[in-house]
């Protein structure tokens, strides 16, 4: 088997091809990264949450997703608050944990995009058959069982 017949090389080109030529021509008109589009998506979504679990949620780095959030904050996009627990010093040795929100002008944006990324993920979709789309789904969703990495909702790419 050659390098470009490797599942992990092909997904990677495909995931690339889909970024570059579907995913970031409907961002730009929105002025919105890659990372922030998913991260507002997620927020949108399942709002308010810990840094943590906006982390496993959108398979990001941690740091990545903290410079990306600071961003989005400066944006007025989503707020980020510290969650103080009163009367343990236990806990203050800790890093206290961080809730994430979406402001009003972040689930403004999320919702003048969300018609647009549906519509784009739709017509690649689109492309192939009815069963295609099944079987598509159904081998992303054994592979990631295969790979123990089911996580894969909410991803808004």
């Amino acid at each position: 088997m050659n390098v470009e017949d490797f599942l992990t090389f092909r997904l990677s080109r495909l995931s690339n091809a889909l970024r570059t030529n579907v995913t970031k021509r409907y961002l730009e008109e929105f002025e919105l990264s890659l990372p922030e589009w998913r991260l507002l998506a997620l927020v949108a979504r399942f709002a308010p949450m810990r840094f943590s679990e906006v982390t496993v949620r959108s398979s990001m780095d941690k740091g990545q997703v903290s410079r990306t959030l600071r961003v989005m904050a400066a944006r007025g996009l989503t707020k980020m608050k510290t969650i103080k627990d009163r009367g343990s010093r236990s806990t203050e040795a800790l890093a206290a944990p961080v809730m994430v929100s979406i402001t009003p002008k972040g689930t403004a944006l999320y919702k003048a995009v969300l018609p647009v990324a549906r519509k784009r993920q739709a017509d690649l979709l689109l492309t192939l058959s009815e069963s295609e789309r099944v079987a598509l789904y159904d081998t992303i969703d054994k592979l990631f069982a295969t790979i123990g990495n089911g996580e894969s909702e909410g991803d808004a790419e």
